[in-house]
């Protein structure tokens, strides 16, 4: 054995090319569409999703992997790697982290080192760090010691915000920290929503698309440093220009990712929703 190996979920809305290129292995998501059921990448691309959310379909919804499924992945990947990071979708948006805590309790001590992580962070906020870990841990001589203080200090300096067309799909998904008066007094308006600590709280009242979209631009060019930049959208490529343009004066365009919600994501915050994942740089860089 040897090696360092990086296992995450759907929900990081990494692409299949990312995945396969930097050797992470990426445990889908179920997806619920009518009466079918889809490992998210696997059986049902993004593009198939935002198909049929186009065309009608209703009954979306989503559930995690189950703990079988994660125990014979450790299973398997501990007889390739000596040291494993899992780092999953926030504990109090699903039970990924929780199925593949349990997974590793079943596993015998004297097996490969597992690290189950909970991102408190979602789509991109997690993707982040998934990509910038497996590309530690492929280089010669990493020890997991450099790997671990990598995935905790990014997770502290990655932060997550977005809006959505409608409240509906956060509200029906249960995904949401508010209590149900102040969910009514914002049915009207399109709010910035932050992932804080795991949860989505409201982070700024925007009353339209423009006011939203001139927020995901404050909230960037309110960290004094900025190392790196991700824009999302569901359905909407054509706004990811009207903020980029607002953006570039304050960080090169050519430094901007921009990634499309996957459907893991979308399932619960629905068409029209975009965001912005920063990172900020670390301490001691």
């Amino acid at each position: 054995m040897s090696g360092i190996k990086i296992i995450t979920d759907s929900s990081a809305d990494i692409s299949p090319e990312q995945a396969a290129d930097l050797g992470i292995d990426v445990v889908p998501i179920l997806l619920h569409i009518e009466d079918k059921t889809y490992r998210a990448n696997q059986d049902l691309t993004n593009d198939q999703f935002y198909n049929m959310l186009a065309n009608g379909a209703e009954n979306v919804s989503t559930s995690h992997p189950s703990p079988m499924t994660f125990e014979h992945l450790y299973r398997r990947l501990a007889l390739e790697y000596d040291h494993i990071f899992s780092l999953h979708l926030s504990n109090r948006l699903g039970g990924t982290y929780k199925a593949a805590q349990q997974a590793c309790a079943k596993l015998p001590a004297s097996l490969t080192r597992i690290e189950v992580i909970d991102s408190k962070s979602a789509s991109m906020g997690l993707g982040m760090v998934v990509l910038a870990a497996a590309r530690l841990a492929k280089q010669e001589g990493v020890t997991p010691a450099e790997v671990q203080h990598l995935i905790n200090a990014m997770l502290r300096h990655t932060h997550a915000v977005f809006f959505v067309d409608t409240l509906e799909y956060l509200e029906r998904s249960g995904k949401l920290a508010l209590a149900s008066s102040a969910l009514g007094s914002m049915q009207r308006i399109k709010p910035l929503l932050l992932l804080d600590d795991g949860d989505i709280v409201p982070y700024e009242r925007t009353r339209t698309r423009a006011k939203a979209i001139e927020g995901l631009y404050t909230f960037i060019e309110d960290f004094p440093h900025v190392q790196e930049v991700t824009m999302l959208y569901a359905t909407t490529p054509e706004d990811i220009e009207k903020l980029m343009e607002k953006v570039e004066p304050i960080f090169p365009r050519e430094r901007v990712n921009v990634v499309q919600f996957g459907a893991t994501i979308t399932t619960h915050i629905g068409p029209g929703a975009m965001g912005v994942v920063v990172f900020e740089g670390l301490e001691d860089a």
